[in-house]
């Protein structure tokens, strides 16, 4: 008896939350018939003529389903809903519903204006030519890691409007302001708001286009004003350091690489987390050969666990044959980007490179913050750059327990996976297929997405009888893949594949055979226990085998660096892991 209550009670909490069924096309019903033939419509529409259904279009052959129109407002509808669905014709009839798109669409005042973040054909531009910021969003708006670390992005550049009410800046909780002391002891003396390495103080000045960039990468998103950045709410950490002295630079730098080694150096407790920095400014023609200190930063922030980004020059050059600083830099850990317009389109003042130029990112016509606490339209690659900077705090963002605890064992290795997800992930563009690395611009929701598969792919099956893994991992030129497998099937195929989920590598294995050597592969050996030359396995029991891989596809060709993963098979099971081949 009290089952049945409890029951009731449930249906009719139901009944209250949903019955309000507003939302669908008036005067249309689908409905799933016994019968598609001709006979049964027709008897069903002879029987509901005082409503006047009348068969639109056939929706579902194999499942009878039909769209029909009926007329609305003689009686309530949902009255209508019933007597069709009482028909004996008819297995069941529902409303036709709107749907929405599953994506966030923040309640920012000016929002409507960032065709960079969702691009409906406004103001002439091309529908869906954007980062698909919404559908990421949904997925998560950023701001914190699931471990609970607050994300910082540090916008080198000529300041920041430190008022502005739709911006969240890091504070160094550690340092007294204006006392004239070092009291976190970092090196600098009231860096409480950040750093401004042109009079070597804490004092950070206000600029326009630092505001505007900071905007793009992190403004706070859905607080009913203004715009939104990529992540809503990751720290902005202002540096004013844009110089065209490079000792400004690199002192700049210094600060986010010194902040950065200290929370890596007390677990926390001093710094702060920088997982990205921003250049929107650089050296046209520069060549990085003349600049090794200020290149060499970049290196050492990735070690550290930052990614760069750095905007290109406004030039329709080529910057593999004129050379650029910083975007011409060898950096594995820089991020290099073009400018995009809202037609999905090289801006035509906006260098290119198919060896230097990692991607697009919309800069055309880009509206955001601005000083004095307002806001304003800016083009140049200097607003393609900071969607990147944006785009590496949303990864971490949505970056899975294990992957941060790798990424503190591993920084540097991690920070290139985000990297590789980030411009595997891109939208292919004709534009950039010949202008840049990738052949795309920026979307972070694919990005995401890959990242997001990678990281749960293999891991839960059931009781998997399989262990798998690969070192050295990074590697180059070759990594040992290693594997265990209770005895299920005679033979396991081991499958690599890149992130776009197009298979590099084959290779099935016979347990019971004696040693191999396959093209791309070294020999198979058995690594413990170690009875003989061939490779075998016991009924109970599990043993060891290994695979050298030396980066080949199945045609020998050497395939380029990046995240690839590999899969083994073994009867019902399969697992699979992830490695990095830095070249």
């Amino acid at each position: 008896m009290y089952k049945f209550v409890s029951i009731f009670v449930l249906t009719l909490f139901c009944l209250s939350v949903f019955a309000d069924e507003t939302a669908y096309v008036p005067g249309e019903i689908m409905i799933q018939i016994s019968d598609n033939s001709d006979m049964i419509i027709e008897n069903l529409e002879a029987d509901m003529n005082t409503i006047k259904l009348t068969k639109i279009r056939l929706l579902s052959k194999r499942m009878n389903i039909w769209l029909f129109s009926f007329e609305s407002g003689k009686v309530d509808d949902s009255v209508i809903k019933q007597d069709i669905k009482n028909h004996p014709m008819v297995l069941e009839a529902q409303f036709n519903h709107y749907i929405s798109k599953r994506e966030i669409i923040p309640d920012d005042t000016s929002f409507n204006l960032q065709w960079n973040m969702y691009n409906t054909g406004q103001s002439g531009g091309t529908a869906d030519a954007d980062i698909d910021a919404t559908d990421a969003w949904e997925i998560n708006p950023g701001g914190v890691t699931v471990l609970g670390d607050t994300l910082v992005i540090a916008v080198v550049d000529g300041g920041c409007d430190l008022n502005h009410d739709d911006l969240n800046f890091y504070k160094n909780e550690n340092e007294i302001p204006n006392n004239g002391v070092d009291d976190d002891d970092n090196g600098y003396v009231d860096d409480y708001d950040g750093w401004n390495a042109y009079s070597h103080t804490g004092f950070v000045p206000t600029d326009s286009h630092g505001t505007h960039v900071a905007g793009i990468a992190g403004a706070i998103g859905n607080n009913n004003l203004g715009v939104t950045g990529v992540n809503w709410n990751a720290k902005i950490m202002p540096i004013a350091g844009d110089s065209n002295v490079e000792s400004i630079v690199v002192e700049a730098y210094g600060y986010a690489l010194e902040m950065r080694q200290l929370w890596n150096e007390t677990d926390g407790e001093f710094g702060a987390f920088v997982i990205s920095t921003n250049a929107s400014f650089g050296v046209d023609f520069g060549n990085p050969a003349n600049y090794p200190l200020w290149s060499a930063m970049y290196d050492s922030l990735g070690i550290a666990g930052v990614l760069s980004t750095a905007a290109t020059m406004n030039s329709n050059q080529n910057v593999d044959e004129v050379g650029d600083m910083p975007t011409a830099c060898d950096s594995d850990y820089l991020i290099t980007v073009t400018n995009t317009t809202n037609n999905d389109t090289k801006n035509g003042s906006a260098a290119f490179g198919l060896e230097t130029i990692d991607l697009g990112a919309p800069g055309t016509h880009v509206y955001s913050t601005n000083y004095n606490n307002g806001y304003t339209y800016k083009t140049g690659t200097s607003m393609a750059a900071p969607h990147l900077a944006g785009a590496v705090a949303m990864m971490f963002s949505v970056a899975s327990e294990e992957f941060l605890l790798e990424y503190e064992a591993n920084p540097a290795g991690k920070c290139l996976e985000i990297k590789q997800y980030l411009l595997d992930g891109v939208d292919q563009i004709p534009d950039l297929i010949s202008a840049t690395a990738s052949g795309g611009r920026l979307n972070i929701y694919n990005s995401i997405n890959l990242m997001l598969a990678a990281g749960v792919s293999g891991d839960y099956l059931p009781v998997s009888p399989i262990k798998l893994s690969n070192y050295p991992n990074p590697f180059n030129p070759a990594t040992t893949i290693s594997f265990s497998v209770t005895q299920t099937s005679s033979f396991v195929t081991l499958e690599i594949y890149n992130l776009k989920g197009q298979k590099v590598k084959n290779l099935s294995v016979s347990l019971s055979s004696a040693q191999q050597s396959i093209e791309g592969f070294g020999k198979i050996n058995s690594i413990t226990p170690r009875p003989s030359t061939e490779l075998r396995m016991t009924q109970a029991g599990s043993n060891t085998y290994s695979v050298v891989w030396n980066g080949t596809d199945d045609s020998g060709k050497h395939v380029s660096s990046g995240i690839y993963l590999y899969k083994l098979k073994s009867g019902n099971f399969e697992k699979t892991r992830k490695m990095l081949l830095m070249k």
